[in-house]
């Protein structure tokens, strides 16, 4: 019998922490959706990041959003101060982790994820991610549709041109741009 009673315990634990996740995950997407009700302007912009802030690992002081910008695994998204991610901006910090240092500025529709698909019987379907911290130095720059994967480090002062496509690290002020992104030159004044 106690044996039988553990069992159903265990269960309706297991259902309430389910239920109890869930209802979060869900009562966040209502606050993110309420966030783009708020103007394209400064004031919006603030607070959309005031509505991200208690569910980062880490947020600094002037956290600004633009509309349409969608982050993710926010447990896993470090962000300095002063920081500002432009308008339909897709990051997620899954399973590697983000750091976004101070002043570091998004231009619109970048797409950041710090995590990889692997192969598992031939196909990357259900191979297993893997997960690598992608770090933004101090006053960067990410232009527009800019696409940073899994492990890349930018060092501070750095511009990334429009469109590149980022696959490893670069100093700081350096001047990144093409696909796959190199060096062009540097932004040190």
């Amino acid at each position: 019998m106690r044996l039988f009673l553990k069992k159903i315990i265990g269960i309706v634990a297991s259902v309430l922490i389910f239920e109890i996740k869930f209802l979060g995950r869900f009562l966040f997407r209502i606050i993110e959706l309420i966030g783009q009700i708020f103007p394209e302007d400064s004031r919006g912009c603030k607070i959309r990041g005031l509505i991200y802030r208690p569910f980062l690992k880490k947020c600094g002081k002037n956290f600004q959003v633009g509309m349409n910008a969608k982050l993710e695994h926010l447990s896993e998204i470090e962000v300095g101060n002063d920081v500002y991610i432009g308008h339909g901006c897709w990051i997620s910090g899954i399973r590697g982790g983000i750091i976004l240092e101070d002043e570091v500025m998004f231009g619109p529709f970048v797409k950041m994820v710090s995590s990889n698909h692997t192969m598992k019987n031939n196909s990357f379907r259900f191979g297993p991610g893997v997960g690598s911290k992608i770090i933004i130095g101090r006053g960067t720059w990410i232009a527009s549709n800019v696409i940073i994967t899994a492990g890349v480090t930018i060092g501070e002062g750095s511009l990334v041109a429009a469109g590149a496509v980022v696959t490893k690290k670069f100093g700081s002020f350096s001047i990144i741009g093409g696909i796959p992104a190199k060096l062009i030159g540097s932004s040190n004044d």
